[in-house]
Formats: structure tokens, C-alpha cells, sequence
């Protein structure tokens, strides 16, 4: 088998960003196809949502915009990988942390960082960037506003699932696992490939009013996984990230003050304050007690790169 690591660096690219591509799309028409059939419902009623919308319909489009998420991303991701390399989860980063503290520090930088991008969000939203931009954030803050009106706990495990634990997966191993390894394998240091990688991760968004606090979260998970080598650091930060307003949203039910702070779009400057001084820590200890990617790390193939940190992702498919 010819693996598509034997490929120019450019052509290696437009397959893997075509993949992506084609993939995003086969699902989007997979659902406006199927949607009808199977449960009654079109897409325009699935992306239109609201807090007014019924409850049965919500659940259908939390249940969609996961499988969406899962086919943009994470399924073109491990086929280009398998594609390419003859140890696929090697080649997007799937090894052990080299210790498990490296994970906790990963949330909590993250989680830390959480009100500062908060309110970058709320001050980007003072700009008025038309009336169709307006009109497609009130559409996203509406349907979100539904993801988030959770009554259940079979509700939350349902919604965290499909709002944290599905990107983090898809779009950790699309845009760290394997764009910034290609953005790596042309500069010799990380600050393109950290940059480059979390710019695209915020393009993709699709997302004006969030694309600063988009950006800067994606050089953070980007630091995380150049820090500790591992793409499952990473994806725990991120979906503790996207989790974290799932959880007070859940905890809101039967809390009147979590209600209250959920609702409240402003952020107490002593929860800023406490929230960057325990970022800075958590990002002190990781660079104490990092592991970072090795320094060939994205060669293609072993006779430059035995891969000694990467053993977790090893397959039989290929002796080389």
C-alpha cells in the first residue's frame, strides 16, 4: 500500500483539507436528505431552534449539529491518517500524557482563561457589524439558548456529549493533530503552526462576533499540545472548555445563584482577576513539567523518526 506520506508536502495538504471538505459536506447532505424520512423534520427547522421550539425537535438538532461536527471532522481526520501513515494514531498525536498531572493543568489553564475570553466576547459584541451578521448571531444565540435549556440528566449527559466531547475529539485531531503538523513540517519553530493553526480553528467557526476569543483559545490548546505532546491533553482542555457552560446551565436547574450568573452576561472583575492568575499558574506548571513534542516530530517516516514517544498509536499494518 502506497501511503500518502510519499506525497509532496502540497499534495498531502489539498488531500487532507479535500477530505475535510467533501466530508463536511456528505453530512450536511446526509441530514437534509435523511432528516425527513427518519424523524419528520427538515434542516431548516433543525437549524432554526429556539427556546419556543418543542422539545422533541430540539433534541434532534443537538443530536444533529454532533453528527455533523463527528463527520466534519473527526471521521475525514483518521481517514486521512490511516491514509497516510502506517500508525495513524501516532500521527495525530494519540499518546499518554508523560504524566497524568499534565491533564488537570490542561483543563485548568483553559477553565482559568474562561472569563477573560468571556469577556472578549461581550466586548466584541458592541460592534455592529450589519444587520445580517446581527441577525445570524441572534439565530446561533437562540439555538444555543435551546441546547442549553437543560431538564434532565439523561439531557445533560445527551447535550455535553454532542457540545463538548464531540468537537473536542473532531476538532482537536483535525486542526492540532494533523493542520498544525503540516504547518510545522515548513518553519522551524511553533509560533506559525500555533498561530496558523488556531486562526484557521477560528475561521472555521464561522463565527465573527467570537473569532477573537475563538483565536485566542485555540493558541492555548495549541501551547497545551505542543507542551505536553500529547493531542489528549488537548482535547480534555477543549471539552472542559466548550463543557464548562453546559454544566452551569445543568446546575442552574435547581441553583438560583448559578441561574443567575448564566444569565447575567457580565463577568466580576474578582472572578477575571482569579481566573488569570490561576491560568498563569496551571501554565507555570505545565512548563515546568512539560514533555514536549519531540523535536522530528513530524517526519513521515521512521528512518528519520523512530517515534519513541509514540508507541501508544502503533499498528500492524506496516513493517517499515
Amino acid at each position: 500500500m502506497k501511503y500518502f506520506r510519499e506525497y509532496p508536502w502540497g499534495l498531502q495538504l489539498f488531500l487532507f483539507l479535500m477530505m475535510g471538505y467533501t466530508m463536511m459536506g456528505f453530512g450536511e447532505v446526509m441530514a437534509i436528505a435523511f432528516l425527513p424520512k427518519l424523524v419528520g423534520v427538515t434542516m431548516a427547522e433543525v437549524i432554526s431552534v429556539n427556546l419556543n421550539s418543542p422539545l422533541g425537535l430540539v433534541n434532534i438538532a443537538v443530536l444533529v449539529q454532533g453528527f455533523v461536527n463527528l463527520t466534519s471532522f473527526f471521521a475525514p481526520t483518521l481517514i486521512f491518517a490511516y491514509l497516510a501513515h502506517p500508525r495513524p494514531l501516532s500521527y495525530v498525536g494519540m499518546r499518554a500524557p508523560g504524566n497524568g498531572f499534565q491533564l488537570l493543568l490542561a483543563i485548568t489553564l483553559m477553565l482559568g482563561a474562561t472569563p477573560l475570553l468571556m469577556i472578549l466576547d461581550s466586548l466584541i459584541s458592541q460592534i455592529n457589524f450589519g444587520p445580517e451578521i446581527k441577525k445570524m448571531q441572534a439565530t446561533s444565540e437562540a439555538t444555543m439558548s435551546a441546547f442549553l435549556h437543560i431538564t434532565s440528566l439523561s439531557g445533560f449527559f445527551k447535550v455535553f456529549c454532542m457540545m463538548a466531547i464531540f468537537p473536542a475529539l473532531g476538532e482537536e485531531v483535525f486542526f492540532r493533530g494533523v493542520f498544525m503538523r503540516f504547518l510545522k513540517k515548513r518553519n522551524s519553530s511553533m509560533v506559525i503552526p500555533i498561530l496558523g493553526s488556531a486562526f484557521f480553528f477560528s475561521i472555521m467557526h464561522f463565527n465573527v462576533y467570537g473569532f477573537i476569543s475563538i483565536f485566542m483559545a485555540g493558541i492555548l490548546l495549541a501551547v497545551i499540545y505542543n507542551l505536553t505532546g500529547s493531542i489528549w491533553c488537548s482535547i480534555a482542555a477543549h471539552m472542559f472548555f466548550n463543557g464548562f457552560q453546559v454544566i452551569l446551565s445543568y446546575l442552574g436547574n435547581t441553583n438560583n445563584s448559578v441561574k443567575a450568573f448564566v444569565n447575567d452576561n457580565s463577568v466580576p472583575y474578582g472572578l477575571l482577576i482569579g481566573g488569570m492568575a490561576v491560568s498563569a499558574f496551571a501554565f507555570y506548571l505545565l512548563l515546568k513539567y512539560k514533555t514536549p513534542l519531540p523535536a522530528n516530530w513530524t517526519d513521515d517516516f521512521e528512518g528519520k523518526n523512530k517515534y519513541p514517544d509514540f508507541d501508544f498509536g502503533r499498528t500492524p499494518r506496516e513493517e517499515e
